[in-house]
């Protein structure tokens, strides 16, 4: 049986490991362990938004262009078939709502306009894996762009 003897910098601990954890002690306050902790934190942030970048909504048609510029600030599925997912853009929505709207006519989404989407702007659409949906332009941030809504209820 090993004799184990104590230190007052490691009490109840064996020799060896004794010294391996007073050696292990002083390494440690000269590491930044604050920076450490934040660098981490900063590079799951960072990975979460390039994944949402990469992985748009797989429901979202493939014939809309989304802008280059465009930051994803809601990405939620709600049961198995309703979706929420919105944008900011720097992009002229007008002009992206015009090419979105004939985009989905042209390719098999039935784009419909409601009473209340005259006075919105707003494109309602269905198509395949597709019963509803709606995209509309909600008020621009404090910053100018303008954030755009996607809502649907997947077959």
């Amino acid at each position: 049986m090993t004799a184990m003897t104590c230190t007052p910098a490691t009490p109840f601990l064996p020799t060896g490991l004794g010294a391996a954890v007073a050696s292990l002690r002083a390494v440690f306050p000269r590491l930044p362990l604050k920076d450490a902790l934040v660098a981490a934190w900063l590079v799951l942030a960072a990975s979460a938004v390039v994944y949402a970048d990469e992985h748009l909504q797989d429901w979202i048609p493939d014939v809309l262009a989304i802008p280059d510029d465009a930051e994803v600030i809601t990405d939620r599925a709600i049961g198995s078939t309703v979706r929420i997912f919105s944008i900011t853009t720097g992009a002229d929505v007008e002009a992206l709502f015009a090419d979105w709207e004939e985009s989905l006519s042209g390719n098999g989404y039935p784009v419909t306009q409601g009473a209340d989407d005259l006075l919105d702007r707003s494109i309602e659409f269905s198509g395949p894996g597709i019963t509803n949906a709606k995209i509309i332009v909600a008020p621009t941030t404090d910053d100018g762009r303008s954030i755009i809504e996607f809502d649907a209820t997947l077959d």
